[in-house]
């Protein structure tokens, strides 16, 4: 099914071993092929291939794959000792941004399926062919490979030296959550809530047997179920919520029973786990920056200017959903009858995951001014009522809490100021 595929596929995406592991098997064929290719070496036009014996070739490869071993070693080390850094200084959460790296999985993979291929050319030469010659292209490029690896591991320090800086991971998770506003909102001009129908009374309890995050909805497959059953299918949750085994999950409307088939065809179209992914829920990614921002202001860190940095990003993913139009929350069949309803993630909320708790856990002026700057931009970017509510109410709470905890005149004139302003443009 489409929900869990995608599911399926951001655990693979996000996984150290499934581009190495390509990677590996694309070393074992070039090994073979390249291997049982026989070059003339004599002319001039090959003359950068190698050219000795199969015993120099033996020895050269017999040197050549230890150093490749610590190289790989090292590099594994590098990475984990960067991974256990990142985990300390910016959360738990954030390894899997780190893990999804294309670099840093292209590299891994490069060095690994280095070590597959010497070792199996180092193989085939020691088992010996037929003419009793040495396979000169393989060897050749088995030279390039460790000369290219000597390049790369220089490259790879760097990267990740630059990956666990704070503005380049915040920039990354902004792009997460960016490419996650982009693809599950519409676009403004879209107005997805047309087919919304009011709820309907009465109807039968949903009650799913298993409990966890939900992941992600096959909503055209529960409007097939829906549709083959003559019922109408009412969602009590949406993706991102945690779920108890056997609760209130819904209701079930037109049908005189909800048997054990159709609660199994239901189960199968809601994907859940032991945790939150980004296929289908916006918060996610916003509780990914948020999350940055939290470390950084916590007693052992206390770095403002990176939970700054982090409210800037989260401003600049709030207007892009700003532009955007709201989530669908109604599914029809192809007769155009609404089989699915459910809930969605709304404005309110998603600023609500960016902005409260950033604002309970400090008291630093600093951030608070920040954050009421933040509310003053997207101000300006109001498009609907509910934006205009939220932002207001976010206003309110932002300047309660700088009353109770500024002590500085002066920076807590800021704040009014601040918060004059974004009044003054939310209630225009």
């Amino acid at each position: 099914m489409i929900a869990r595929f995608r599911t399926l596929w951001e655990s693979v995406s996000t996984s150290l071993w499934f581009v190495p592991g390509l990677m590996v098997f694309g070393a074992v064929l070039l090994a073979w092929s390249a291997s049982s290719i026989d070059v003339d070496t004599g002319g001039t036009a090959t003359r950068w291939l190698h050219s000795g014996s199969a015993e120099d070739a033996s020895t050269l490869l017999s040197a050549l794959l230890p150093a490749m071993i610590s190289m790989a070693t090292l590099v594994i080390s590098i990475t984990m000792v960067v991974l256990v850094l990142a985990a300390g200084q910016l959360g738990p959460r954030l390894i899997r941004n780190f893990m999804a790296s294309v670099p840093t999985q292209l590299m891994l993979g490069f060095f690994l399926a280095t070590v597959f291929y010497l070792i199996l050319v180092l193989r085939l030469l020691n088992d010996g062919r037929q003419d009793g010659g040495a396979p000169h292209l393989a060897i050749t490029i088995a030279t390039a490979l460790v000369l290219v690896c000597v390049i790369l591991l220089l490259l790879f320090v760097h990267h990740l030296a630059r990956s666990i800086v704070s503005d380049t991971v915040i920039e990354r998770v902004g792009r997460d959550l960016d490419a996650a506003i982009l693809g599950l909102l519409p676009e403004a001009k879209v107005d997805s809530l047309q087919h919304e129908r009011p709820p309907l009374q009465g109807g039968i309890n949903l009650s799913l047997p298993n409990g966890g995050y939900v992941q992600a909805i096959d909503y055209k497959g529960l409007v097939s179920c829906a549709r083959k059953a003559g019922a109408v299918i009412d969602l009590g949750f949406r993706p991102g919520q945690f779920l108890l085994a056997q609760g209130d999950h819904g209701r079930v409307h037109d049908v005189s029973a909800l048997d054990e088939e159709m609660l199994d065809n239901i189960s199968e179209y809601v994907v859940i786990g032991n945790q939150r992914t980004a296929t289908q829920d916006v918060e996610f990614a916003v509780r990914q920056l948020v999350e940055v921002a939290l470390r950084a202001l916590s007693p052992g860190i206390n770095d403002p200017f990176t939970a700054v940095a982090a409210i800037d990003r989260l401003a600049l993913s709030l207007a892009l959903v700003m532009r955007r139009g709201r989530a669908q929350t109604a599914w029809s069949d192809e007769d155009g009858t609404i089989r699915v309803t459910g809930k969605v993630t709304t404005f309110d909320g998603i600023v609500d995951a960016a902005f409260n708790q950033i604002r309970q856990s400090t008291t630093q002026p600093a951030v608070l001014i920040r954050l009421m700057t933040a509310l003053v931009l997207l101000a300006e970017q109001v498009r609907r009522e509910e934006h205009r509510e939220a932002l207001l109410r976010h206003v309110e709470l932002v300047l309660a809490a700088g009353s109770r905890s500024i002590e500085d005149a002066v920076d807590l004139d800021a704040l009014k100021k601040r918060g004059a302003l974004a009044r003054a443009r939310l209630e225009m």
